[in-house]
């Protein structure tokens, strides 16, 4: 039984996906380049003007926007809506088959971090050890408890 009554659950989760899109946008650019994920705060690549938090909603500023800098009007990559659309719908997928299971955490972090290691393979040909090591040793952790296993 869910404690939140759908659909609001529903959009719950998948504004949580669009939200840890935008952070996994971070991390898809930032580890390969050794740079934190953490700080400085989003910049514009073009012109380094921080981005204010009202500009980095998830899909919904790069439409307002109209996928330019609010500051130098230079494009922003498509990938970025992207990346935060296919997180929603991992999130929300994840909820919609497992619900209230350990089987949803577990899913849609793994599938998440598929996603990070797939765009940052695309661009760099390179597998970050923050995402891979941090997979094996989740894997190994919660491999007394398979949840896709009969």
């Amino acid at each position: 039984m869910s404690l939140v009554p759908e659909p609001l659950a529903s959009i719950y989760f998948s504004l949580v996906g669009l939200v840890v899109g935008s952070f996994l946008n971070v991390c898809i650019h930032r580890l390969p380049l050794g740079q934190s994920v953490v700080r400085p705060r989003s910049r514009c690549p073009g012109c380094g003007e921080g981005i204010r938090w009202y500009q980095n909603l998830p899909v919904i500023s790069w439409l307002v926007l109209r996928g330019r800098c609010a500051h130098c009007k230079r494009r922003i990559s498509l990938r970025y809506p992207f990346v935060e659309l296919v997180s929603g719908c991992i999130v929300l997928g994840a909820w919609q088959i497992y619900g209230w299971t350990p089987a949803f955490p577990i899913s849609a972090l793994f599938a998440l971090g598929m996603v990070v290691l797939f765009f940052t393979d695309l661009d760099h040909q390179l597998l970050p050890d923050a995402i891979t090591l941090t997979g094996l040793v989740a894997g190994l952790a919660l491999a007394w408890f398979n949840p896709f296993l009969p």
